[in-house]
C-alpha cells in the first residue's frame, strides 16, 4: 500500500512540474537556513569538547555597576587578587588559577615575533589536559619553563623538539622550553575569540611576570578588571553553576573593598562550555538565541509557503478525488496519498538543503576562519526527523481541507466555487508576510544604525593614522625621541605623537577627581587619556577655548614630583566639575584624589577645552574625559599622513623602525583597523538577518503567487462576465490586486509593533542611535507591500486579458 502512495505521489510531482519546482525549492531554502542555523548554533555551544574536564571548569566574571560607566555588562575577568582568596574558601574547589595575556616579543636569535603568552598558576595545566608531545603537566613548575605550542616551536626552530631550547622574551628574560603540546583545536575558547592575539601560542608561569613587570605581586591586585586576566575554577564535583555563584559571590562581598564593589558590583560563574559565547552575553545583545529564531521562522514560512500553494494546486484534483470515494476509497487513505505527497516533496527539499549546506559550510569557514564540520552519522537522525516533521506540517492543512469532501461536493468543484478555507489562507499569508517584512525592517534598522556608526567614527582621520604597537616595552620606550625625530623627516608624514591609548580601542583608565579638594562626596570618575604634546593636531581634535599642550610650559608635562598639571578636559567634564560648558572652565582646578597608599592628590589646572567626543566609538555612551601630558603611560605612536604616495610612505616608516629600533619587529597598523576590529561584528550580524530576511521575504512571495493563481482560478468565470459587462483590464487588476492585498495589509499590523520592539535589543547597545526608527520600519512595510503587488499585479494582467469567451467556458 505504501509503495502505491508513494508511486502516486511522484507520478502527480512529474505531472505538475512547475508546482513540484516551486514547492521543492521553497522548502529547501526553509530548510537550508534551518539547518545551517542549528548547525552553527551546535558549534559555538559545544566549544572545549577535547578537554576531559569541561564540565567541572569555570570562568569568574565581574559584573559591572551601572555606575561604572562600562559598556559591556559584563567581563569574563576579574581582579587577580581574588584567585588566592577563592582557592582558600572554597573547599570544592580542586584547582584555582590565574592566566594573564600578554603580548610578548619571543625571540631565538635574529628569529623573533609578537605573540600572546599566557602567564598561568599551576593550576592551569592540571585543568586542562593539553596533548604533550614533549614534556607533561609539570613543565609549568618551573619558574624559567615556557610551554610551546607545536606551531609556535616550528615558527622558532623549525621544528618540534625543542626541550630545553633557550627563548628570550622581550630580549629582556630568557626562559627554557620545558614542555611542547599540540596546537589546540580552533573550536576551543582560546582561540575563537574576536580579539586579536588571544590564541594560545605560549604559556609561562605567572609568577615569572614579578620579573617581567613589577606591578605584578603573588597576592594580586584589586586595582583594575583587564579583559586578559582570567581566572579559572575547577570543582572537585560538578555542584553546579549556582552553587558556584553563592559561593564567589560571598567570598566577594566578604573581602572585596568597598570602592571596588562600587565598581563590580558582583561576580558571575560561567561554565567553560558558555565561555565562547559569553562576548555575546556582556554585549547584551542575544546573537545566538537571534540566529535560532531566524532559522525556526524562515523554516515556519517555507512550510506555510507549501501549504499555501499546495491548497491552490489540489482544487484542480477535486474530481480525482470525488471518483475515487465514489470508487470507495476512505477518508483516511486519501488523507495518506496527500501526506506521502508533501513527505516526498520534503524529501527531495532535504536533498537540495544538504547540497546547499555542503556550499555554506566551506564558505562560512573561509569567512570566519572557523572549523564548523558535518558529521553526518549523528546528523541523519535529526535529518530525518526534520523532513518528516517538515513534510507532516506542511501538507496538513491541504491533506485535511481536500480529503474532507463528500463525493457529491467534490465532483461538483464545491470547494472550489465556495469561500471555504478563505480566512484561513489569508491568515497564512498575512503570517508569512508579518514575518518578512519584520525582518526586513530589522535589517534597515541595522544597516542604517551601522552606517551612522561608520559616519560617526570619521571625527578622527582613521584612514590617515598610522600606529607603531609596544611602545611601553622598557627598551624601545628609551628611543621614543629618537624615533619622533626619524619619523618626522620621512616623506608624507605629516606629524608624529605618542599616546596611551587610541580612538576605538575600548580600553579605560579612569580616576576619581573632585572639584574642592578632600571632599570626596563631591568625586566622580573620570577618563584618563596619557598624550603627547600633537596629539590634538596629530587626531584633527579643535580646541572649544583655551590653548593646546606647549612643550615650553613646565606644568603641562606631568612628573611624579609636582602636584599641580596642566590639563585639558571635555565640555562634558567640565560641567561634571561645576565650570560650565564654555571659555568659563579655562583656569580653574579641581583634583585627582590619590588611589593607592604611596599616591598624591593632584591639582589639575584646566588650560583647554575639547568637544565632547565619543572616543570609544559609538557604541559607548559620552564620558567626561581628561588629556594628560604624561610619557610613562605611552603605548602607541600615532602618525599622521598625508595620503599621497601612501605605499612609499609606508616602506619608510618600516625603514626607520629597523633603523632605529633593529631588534624589535614593527608593529604597524591603521587607525582604521582598529575601528574595524569592532565593527566587523557588527556588520557581520547585518550581513546574515539580510540573508535571513531576503530569503523569508522570496518565500513569502512565492506564497502570496500560489494564492493568487488560486484565487485567480476560482473567479475565471467572474472576470470573463466582469469583462463582457464592460469592465477595462486595469479595473479588474485593480480589483485583484486590492483582494489579494488584504493579507499583506493585515500584516502590517503585527509587523510594525514587533519591529519598534525588537529595534531597542539592537539600538541600546550604542551610546548614538538613528532617530529615524519609524520611517524605516514604514519603508519596510511599503517595500514590502510593493513587492506583493507587482507579483500579483504580474498574475493579474494575464488573467484580465485573456478573452472573456474562454473564461465564460471555463468548467
Amino acid at each position: 500500500m505504501l509503495s502505491s502512495y508513494i508511486k502516486l505521489a511522484l507520478r502527480n510531482l512529474a505531472k505538475h512540474r512547475l508546482y513540484a519546482v516551486i514547492n521543492i525549492t521553497g522548502l529547501a531554502l526553509g530548510m537550508t537556513l534551518f539547518l545551517f542555523s542549528s548547525i552553527l548554533l551546535s558549534y559555538e555551544t559545544n566549544h572545549d569538547s577535547m578537554f576531559s574536564a569541561r564540565d567541572r571548569i569555570f570562568l569568574v566574571a565581574s559584573v559591572f555597576s551601572p555606575t561604572a560607566g562600562e559598556t559591556p555588562r559584563e567581563l569574563s575577568s576579574t581582579y587577580t587578587a581574588l584567585a588566592p582568596i577563592l582557592d582558600m574558601e572554597i573547599a570544592e574547589a580542586e584547582q584555582v588559577a590565574r592566566v594573564m595575556l600578554k603580548k610578548q616579543l619571543l625571540a631565538v636569535d635574529n628569529n623573533n615575533f609578537y605573540t600572546g603568552v599566557r602567564f598561568a598558576e599551576p593550576g592551569f595545566t592540571r585543568m586542562f589536559d593539553f596533548r604533550y608531545i614533549h614534556g607533561d603537566r609539570t613543565a609549568i613548575d618551573d619558574p624559567h619553563g615556557l610551554i610551546v605550542t607545536a606551531s609556535t616551536a616550528k615558527k622558532l626552530f623549525g621544528r618540534t623538539d625543542v626541550l630545553d631550547e633557550v627563548v628570550s622574551l622581550n630580549h629582556d628574560y630568557d626562559m627554557h622550553v620545558t614542555a611542547v603540546i599540540e596546537d589546540v583545536p580552533v573550536d576551543s575558547h582560546f582561540n575563537s575569540s574576536p580579539i586579536p592575539d588571544t590564541e594560545l601560542t605560549a604559556i609561562a608561569p605567572y609568577e615569572a611576570l614579578y620579573n617581567i613587570d613589577s606591578y605584578y605581586t603573588p597576592e594580586g591586585l584589586w586595582a583594575y578588571v583587564s579583559m586578559y586576566d582570567t581566572t579559572y575554577i575547577m570543582l572537585s564535583e560538578n555542584k553546579g553553576t549556582a552553587w558556584l555563584q553563592d559561593q564567589i559571590n560571598t567570598v566577594y562581598a566578604r573581602h572585596a573593598p568597598e570602592k571596588t564593589r562600587e565598581y563590580v558590583s558582583s561576580l558571575k560563574a560561567v561554565p567553560l562550555i558558555k565561555a565562547n559565547t559569553e562576548i555575546w552575553e556582556s554585549l547584551g545583545f542575544p546573537v545566538l538565541e537571534s540566529v535560532r529564531l531566524l532559522g525556526i521562522l524562515v523554516l515556519i514560512i517555507a512550510c506555510v509557503n507549501y501549504a499555501n500553494l499546495a491548497t491552490a494546486q489540489s482544487f484542480g484534483r477535486t474530481r480525482e478525488v470525488g471518483l475515487r470515494k465514489t470508487l470507495g476509497a476512505g477518508r483516511t487513505q486519501l488523507l495518506t496519498q496527500f501526506l506521502v505527497e508533501s513527505l516526498a516533496v520534503s524529501a527531495c527539499a532535504m536533498v537540495l538543503a544538504l547540497a546547499g549546506i555542503e556550499l555554506l559550510v566551506p564558505l562560512y569557514n573561509d569567512w570566519t576562519g572557523k572549523v564548523v564540520t558535518l558529521d553526518y552519522t549523528s546528523l541523519l537522525p535529526w535529518l530525518i526527523l526534520t523532513a518528516f516533521i517538515t513534510g507532516l506540517l506542511a501538507g496538513a492543512y491541504p491533506a485535511y481541507l481536500i480529503s474532507r469532501l463528500n463525493p457529491i461536493d467534490s465532483l461538483h468543484n464545491t470547494l472550489l466555487k465556495g469561500r471555504k478555507g478563505g480566512m484561513f489562507r489569508g491568515f497564512m499569508i498575512a503570517a508569512q508576510f508579518a514575518v518578512s517584512i519584520f525582518m526586513l525592517a530589522m535589517v534597515m534598522i541595522v544597516y542604517f544604525q551601522n552606517e551612522k556608526v561608520r559616519e560617526a567614527s570619521n571625527i578622527f582621520p582613521k584612514s590617515r593614522i598610522v600606529l607603531l604597537g609596544q611602545l611601553d616595552t622598557k627598551e624601545i620606550s628609551t628611543r621614543r625621541e629618537t624615533l619622533r625625530g626619524e619619523l618626522e623627516r620621512v616623506q608624507g608624514v605629516e606629524a608624529v605623537t605618542f599616546c596611551s591609548h587610541v580612538p576605538f580601542e575600548q580600553w579605560n583608565v579612569t580616576r576619581k577627581v573632585t572639584p574642592v579638594k578632600g571632599d570626596e562626596t563631591l568625586s566622580f570618575k573620570l577618563n584618563h587619556v596619557y598624550v603627547d604634546f600633537d596629539y590634538l593636531k596629530t587626531y584633527d581634535i579643535d580646541l572649544f577655548a583655551g590653548r593646546t599642550f606647549d612643550r615650553n610650559i613646565a606644568n603641562d608635562l606631568f612628573k611624579d614630583d609636582v602636584e599641580q598639571v596642566n590639563v585639558i578636559i571635555n565640555r562634558m567634564a567640565a560641567e561634571k566639575l561645576g565650570f560650565g560648558r564654555g571659555a568659563e572652565a579655562i583656569g580653574k582646578s579641581f583634583y585627582r584624589l590619590p588611589y593607592e597608599d604611596d599616591d598624591q592628590t593632584r591639582q589639575f589646572t584646566v588650560i583647554g577645552l575639547i568637544p565632547d567626543q565619543r572616543f570609544n566609538g559609538a557604541f559607548s555612551d559620552l564620558k567626561p574625559m581628561v588629556l594628560v601630558v604624561k610619557q610613562s603611560w605611552y603605548r602607541y605612536a600615532s602618525i599622521r599622513v598625508s595620503g599621497y604616495n601612501l605605499t612609499q610612505t609606508l616602506q619608510g616608516i618600516d625603514d626607520v623602525w629597523k633603523r632605529v629600533i633593529p631588534d624589535y619587529p614593527v608593529q604597524r597598523r591603521f587607525l582604521d583597523d582598529v575601528f574595524n576590529s569592532g565593527f566587523n561584528l557588527f556588520r557581520a550580524i547585518n550581513n546574515v538577518l539580510a540573508g535571513f530576511a531576503g530569503i523569508a521575504l522570496s518565500l513569502a512571495l512565492i506564497g502570496l503567487f500560489g494564492l493568487a493563481a488560486f484565487m485567480a482560478q476560482r473567479r475565471t468565470r467572474e472576470i470573463g462576465i466582469r469583462k463582457v459587462m464592460g469592465a477595462s483590464v486595469s479595473q479588474i487588476v485593480r480589483l485583484l490586486i486590492w483582494q489579494f492585498s488584504r493579507p499583506v495589509i493585515w500584516s502590517l499590523v503585527l509587523a510594525m509593533p514587533l519591529a519598534w520592539l525588537a529595534s531597542g535589543l539592537y539600538l541600546d547597545f550604542f551610546g548614538e542611535r538613528i532617530s529615524f526608527v519609524v520611517p524605516i520600519i514604514v519603508l519596510a512595510s511599503v517595500t514590502g507591500v510593493l513587492t506583493a503587488w507587482i507579483i500579483v499585479a504580474g498574475h493579474a494582467i494575464n488573467v484580465a486579458r485573456a478573452a472573456p469567451i474562454h473564461s465564460l467556458r471555463y468548467e
